[in-house]
C-alpha cells in the first residue's frame, strides 16, 4: 500500500511539473528584439542617457500590458556619436543580435543606420535633423522637421516683437537646411537679419560677440552645439550683451544652466515634468527624451496590430501600418506620419528658470 501511494505521488507530482512546464511554454510570448544606440559617454553624454531612459521607460511600460502578444526586448550600446563605432553597433544587430527594430539617435548616428535598414529590410526610428536621409519605407523620423524648427522661430520673433536680429550659425549638421529657408521667410516678414558663421572647434569669439553687441539688432539668435555653445555664451555674458538672446535647439545639450539663465531655446518640445521624475531624470538634462518614449509606445502598437495572423510581422507588414495608420499621437501632443516616414509635430519656446528649462510662459 505504502508503495502504491508512494507511487502516486510521485506521478502526481511528475504530472504538476508537466503541467507547470506546459502552462510557462503556453504563457511565454514571442520576442519583439529593439537595438538602440546612444552618445552615453562624452558631451552628449547627458541628452544621450536621458534618451535611453525614456526609450526603457517605454518599453517597461508596454511590457506591463498583459494582452500583448509580444515580450519587447531592449538592447543598448554607447555609440559616443562616433560614426565608426555606430556602425559597427548597427551591423552587430542586425547580424549577431538579429534585432527587429533599430533605434538611431543624432543625425551623425541616423546617416550610418538609414542606408544599413534599408538594404537589410529593418525597422529604424530616428530621432534628431534629417528627413532627406529616409531612404526607404524602412526608416522613420521623429523629430522636428526644418519647416516647423523654423515655423517656431518666426512665431517667436513675432511674438517677442522682433525686427532685426544676428544670427550666428555653427557650420554643423543642419545649419544649411534651417538657416537658408530661416532667411526666405525672415525676408517675407519684413525682419531685417545678420548672418554670422563659425566653424567647429572655434574658441576665441570675442571680435563676433563685440559685432553683435554692437549692432542694431535688438536679438541674436544661436545654431551652436557643445562646448562651442557654452564658451560663445560665456563670452556673450562677459561683454554684457543687453539683448533676447535665443538658441535653436542647442541650448538642452548644455550640463550647465547657470550660464544660460534668462535665455530662450526655440524647438523642440521639453519633456514634461511628471514624465521626467517617473524617470528619474528630475534635476538634469532632459531634452528629446520625450520622442524616444514615443517613438517606443508608436513601435509596440505597430508589432501588436500590423498583423491578425499568430506570428512576429514582418518588417513590410510593420512598415505599412505605420504608414497607412498616419495619425498619432504621445506626451508632447499631435503627430502626423507622412508617405515618406516622416512624423510631424509643433515646435515650443522655453526659457531658463533658476537653472531649470521651462516651457516659455509656465
Amino acid at each position: 500500500m505504502k508503495k502504491f501511494l508512494l507511487s502516486l505521488c510521485m506521478v502526481l507530482a511528475l504530472t504538476a511539473c508537466d503541467n507547470k512546464k506546459e502552462e510557462t511554454q503556453t504563457n511565454a510570448k514571442p520576442v519583439i528584439k529593439i537595438g538602440a544606440s546612444f552618445p552615453l559617454s562624452g558631451n552628449m553624454a547627458s541628452i544621450g542617457n536621458a534618451a535611453h531612459k525614456a526609450l526603457a521607460a517605454s518599453i517597461n511600460d508596454a511590457n506591463k500590458n498583459p494582452n500583448n502578444k509580444y515580450h519587447y526586448e531592449l538592447l543598448v550600446e554607447n555609440d559616443q556619436m562616433d560614426p565608426k563605432l555606430v556602425n559597427n553597433i548597427a551591423n552587430k544587430y542586425i547580424f549577431s543580435d538579429k534585432i527587429n527594430v533599430i533605434f538611431s539617435y543624432f543625425s551623425t548616428a541616423n546617416r550610418v543606420v538609414a542606408p544599413l535598414a534599408a538594404r537589410y529590410k529593418i525597422i529604424n526610428f530616428m530621432t534628431g535633423f534629417g528627413e532627406d536621409i529616409l531612404q526607404s519605407k524602412y526608416n522613420f523620423q521623429n523629430f522636428l522637421t526644418y519647416e516647423a524648427e523654423n515655423e517656431a522661430i518666426i512665431h517667436f520673433f513675432e511674438k517677442m516683437n522682433i525686427k532685426n536680429v544676428d544670427l550666428i550659425y555653427q557650420n554643423i549638421g543642419a545649419a544649411d537646411q534651417l538657416l537658408y529657408p530661416l532667411q526666405e521667410k525672415l525676408k517675407v516678414k519684413g525682419i531685417e537679419y545678420t548672418v554670422h558663421r563659425f566653424n567647429k572647434e572655434e574658441r576665441d569669439f570675442s571680435t563676433l560677440v563685440f559685432k553683435v553687441k554692437n549692432s542694431p539688432s535688438q536679438a541674436v539668435f544661436i545654431y551652436a552645439f557643445e562646448p562651442e555653445a557654452d564658451i560663445l555664451t560665456t563670452e556673450i555674458k562677459r561683454q554684457k550683451v543687453d539683448k533676447i538672446i535665443a538658441y535653436n535647439d542647442g541650448l538642452p545639450m548644455t550640463t550647465d544652466y547657470a550660464l544660460y539663465e534668462g535665455y530662450y531655446n526655440v524647438g523642440s518640445i521639453l519633456t514634461p515634468a511628471e514624465y521626467q521624475k517617473a524617470w528619474g531624470l528630475e534635476g538634469q538634462n532632459a531634452a528629446y527624451a520625450a520622442y524616444l518614449y514615443d517613438s517606443g509606445k508608436i513601435v509596440v502598437d505597430a508589432f501588436e496590430n500590423a498583423t491578425t495572423v499568430n506570428k512576429i510581422p514582418t518588417s513590410d507588414e510593420v512598415a505599412d501600418y505605420l504608414l497607412n495608420k498616419k495619425d498619432y499621437s504621445g506626451i508632447i501632443g499631435k503627430y502626423t506620419l507622412d508617405s515618406k516616414g516622416q512624423f510631424h509635430s509643433k515646435g515650443q519656446t522655453s526659457v531658463v528658470k533658476n537653472e531649470h528649462l521651462v516651457v516659455y510662459g509656465e
